[in-house]
């Protein structure tokens, strides 16, 4: 279980550099869309954590960074197009580097250390996240941009007094994550299939639907590669596997749904692409706890990235998207047989 927060954890941290791109597009609904997805992939993370109390040096990092990394991506954006005051993005960011600069420090006179967030930093960055929700909606509030910033000089205070760290004597889970012994020749291609899947998102957020579609094409055939590359090097790898979810979330789960969302944004549409998504991350998160027998439990999720396009080539009307979506949820998180073609 624990391998699986790992791969929350990391697509936290890869949708909040993911959400830039329809920031800078000026395609606020999509990246409000990304934001509470991203919000409530860290709720799930969470509970999942706490429900199976996973305690590690890798989780006690990088949980908190990817709270940060959404919090500081998206104000600065804000900052940049006018949105956010200057001097509240100055403390947001300036704590965060003191922060990071005194975990470094202790990270390199005890490298087995495991950290704990105090109330007052957890209460900090839920404040943040409702700044940058009213500013989503167009309704700034002034009140809460000055909680936020004594919430930050609070948790400052206490994280001086009180580091919440925790020395172990068992060797730290970094060392399951060094990229230069893990990255084999299927992974380059599944990371290939990633870059598909971002440029999807960014031309569907710029309207070209017609590269959005190829690019989309693209990834498939970059998953099919990667799977025939992983068969031919032998024994299935854990972080191969991981990778390739994380992948597949981005390219056939994330991307066609903001494809959709830009083609059309009625209730029904929204709330249609929102349950796709999250019908997406339930069928890979079954996928890696299942042992494959040659069935697959549930329409692939790979099955997206073909049938996406061939609505926009075929020139099905707009009006129809939300409910081909819904059946393709619904198909990913059936229990039904479904055999492996190639």
């Amino acid at each position: 279980m624990r391998r699986h927060v790992k791969m929350l954890i990391l697509l936290r941290i890869f949708l909040a550099f993911v959400i830039l791109i329809p920031l800078l597009t000026n395609q606020w609904d999509i990246a409000f869309f990304i934001f509470l997805f991203t919000i409530a992939i860290a709720f799930l993370d969470g509970f999942l954590t706490k429900r199976h109390k996973q305690v590690s040096q890798f989780r006690s990092i990088l949980d908190p960074f990817a709270d940060k990394i959404l919090i500081l991506s998206v104000a600065g954006m804000f900052w940049y197009q006018g949105f956010f005051p200057l001097i509240a993005y100055l403390i947001y960011l300036g704590k965060e580097l003191i922060i990071f600069l005194a975990a470094v420090i202790i990270l390199l006179r005890k490298p087995n250390v495991i950290f704990r967030s105090n109330i007052f930093d957890k209460t900090c960055s839920f404040v943040q996240f409702l700044v940058l929700i009213m500013i989503f909606l167009g309704k700034p509030d002034v009140g809460l941009f000055v909680i936020s910033v004594l919430f930050i000089v609070v948790s400052l205070i206490v994280s001086a007094f009180r580091s919440g760290i925790k020395v172990v004597e068992k060797s730290n889970d970094f060392e399951d994550i060094q990229f230069r012994k893990l990255l084999k020749l299927p992974d380059y291609l599944t990371l290939l299939n990633i870059l598909m899947g971002l440029a999807c998102i960014l031309f569907a957020s710029s309207d070209d639907f017609l590269l959005a579609s190829i690019f989309l094409i693209l990834a498939v055939v970059f998953d099919y590669l990667d799977g025939k590359a992983a068969r031919w090097q032998g024994p299935d790898r854990d972080f191969g596997k991981q990778l390739d979810s994380l992948a597949d979330t981005i390219s056939f789960g994330v991307a066609p749904a903001i494809f959709g969302y830009s083609l059309i944004q009625t209730p029904l549409a929204k709330i249609i692409f929102a349950l796709f998504i999250f019908a997406g991350v339930l069928r890979l998160a079954r996928y890696n706890i299942m042992e494959f027998t040659g069935d697959f439990a549930g329409m692939p999720i790979t099955v997206n990235g073909v049938v996406i396009p061939l609505l926009f080539f075929t020139g099905v009307p707009v009006l129809y998207y939300p409910y081909v979506y819904l059946f393709l949820a619904l198909a990913m998180i059936s229990p039904l047989k479904i055999k492996k073609m190639f």
